[in-house]
This record gives C-alpha cells, sequence and structure tokens, in this order.
C-alpha cells in the first residue's frame, strides 16, 4: 500500500478565506458605527443639561442673593448673572435665550447643542416652575 503525500502548500489564505473576513469586519462594523454615533449624540445632550442645570442652580442662587431682577446672558465662552461671570460655557452648547427674570418663580433658560439626539432642537431648559431640566423650549422664547 502506498501512502500518497499531500504536494500543496499552506502558505497563506486563498481569495474565499479572506473574503469571509472582509464579510464579517464590515458587517460588525455596519453595527457598530450608528451605535457608536448614538452614543456621541446622547453625550451631547448630556453636556447640554449639566449646563441647564448649572446654570439654572446659578440663577436659582443669584435669587436668594438679590431677590430683585436678573438678567442672564452669554458670550459664548462664559454665562453672565447680571454681567457676572458665574459658570463656563461647555463645548459646543449655544445659549438660546432667558425669559422672566422678574420673579423668583417666573423664569426659564434655554440651551441647544447642535448634534445632540434630543438637545439640538428645541434644546433643553431649566425652569423656575418645574426646577428640572427637559428637552424642551421655553415659553415665549424664540430661538
Amino acid at each position: 500500500m502506498q501512502h500518497r503525500t499531500d504536494l500543496r502548500r499552506d502558505d497563506g489564505f486563498n481569495l474565499v478565506e479572506i473574503l469571509v473576513v472582509v464579510v464579517i469586519i464590515a458587517v460588525l462594523a455596519a453595527i457598530a458605527v450608528p451605535i457608536y454615533l448614538n452614543h456621541q449624540a446622547r453625550a451631547k445632550d448630556a453636556v447640554a443639561q449639566a449646563d441647564a442645570m448649572n446654570l439654572g442652580i446659578q440663577i436659582r442662587a443669584a435669587w436668594d442673593d438679590e431677590a430683585t431682577s436678573l438678567a442672564v446672558t452669554s458670550d459664548g465662552d462664559y454665562y453672565f448673572i447680571n454681567s457676572e461671570k458665574v459658570l463656563g460655557v461647555s463645548p459646543d452648547v449655544e445659549f438660546v435665550g432667558f425669559t422672566g427674570g422678574g420673579a423668583i418663580d417666573d423664569w426659564c433658560v434655554q440651551l441647544r447643542i447642535p448634534g445632540g439626539k434630543n438637545s439640538d432642537t428645541p434644546g433643553v431648559r431649566f425652569d423656575s416652575v418645574n426646577g428640572y431640566v427637559e428637552n424642551a423650549a421655553c415659553t415665549g422664547l424664540t430661538p
């Protein structure tokens, strides 16, 4: 009985094996990229919400200190309450506006961040009535 020796050498991968690997990588990328982009948008939402919360707390503290009227503005780098710098603006967050300011229980501040999942349009607000951040526009404020 003669033994047959296989003369074929395995020096590398053949074309079919490489194509299978490429297809698997493409499928994984098609799944991972949208998930990654969604996480980026949600992270932007969190940044805008954090700024709105912190600015809302500063506005409330200013009411406790002054108890008159307030004006809230931003120059893109800082938020100001009655021309006093109170808080830095997070990257890409845009100050939409501030309404009210004549009474402690009648004000609203609105921010937005481009590319956010929920905080792009209309943005996020913190108001004196609800006392928390929500994805909505301030009543009476036109962005």
